[in-house]
């Protein structure tokens, strides 16, 4: 593999765990809070990332599989892999990107009408360095996923050190039965089937 087939390969690979990382980090992080009054005490209760953009945590594992799945892949299985990560990654940074502008509102109504829902909300404040920290997450993951399913097909994959090339080897006449032991191990040494 070329030097600059390497640093492809590598530079995939890292794109592809960085983004399923900082989803993962970023989903996991509150994105708002919220007090809550009733006629005993004033709460304070928090929203997710995850809470908001289930997908978001879904996208990052997948990102991160993708990180042991790509080289164990061959030609197809890598444009296959390759586009569904550059869709995926796509559909996050584009669900992060519009959960943005109306954060506050989103944090409210999880708060007012979700599974732990307390009653009305006094006052919200939000972090949108989150939701913007999963964009990019999704983006990388975009990137990662085209560069797999343009250039991955010519990587090498898991156990092709170990194939035939095209070289002169695969060209040369099967063995005949060799005669004795030496010869037997001569012939599995250059990688011919003694048993012809």
């Amino acid at each position: 593999m070329s030097p600059s087939a390497r640093r492809e390969y590598a530079g995939a690979l890292l794109l592809l765990a960085a983004g399923g990382v900082l989803g993962l980090v970023a989903a996991s992080r509150p994105w708002g809070s919220g007090e809550q009054s009733s006629s005993l005490s004033v709460t304070s209760a928090t929203v997710s990332g995850s809470d908001l953009l289930p997908l978001a945590p879904a996208a990052a594992l997948v990102a991160l599989a993708a990180v042991v799945a790509v080289p164990a892949l061959r030609r197809a299985g890598r444009r296959v892999v390759g586009g569904v990560l550059a869709v995926l990654g796509a559909v996050q940074a584009v669900m992060a990107a519009l959960v943005l502008p109306d954060l506050a509102g989103r944090v409210s109504d999880w708060l007012t009408t979700g599974p732990e829902a307390a009653g009305p909300v006094d006052s919200v404040s939000t972090s949108p360095g989150w939701a913007v920290a999963v964009v990019v997450a999704g983006l990388l993951v975009v990137l990662a996923g085209l560069l797999v399913a343009v250039r991955g097909p010519s990587w090498p994959s898991m156990g092709s050190r170990y194939e035939r090339t095209g070289g002169r080897a695969s060209r040369r006449a099967p063995a005949k039965p060799a005669e004795g032991n030496r010869a037997a191990w001569d012939a599995l040494d250059r990688g011919d089937d003694p048993t012809g």
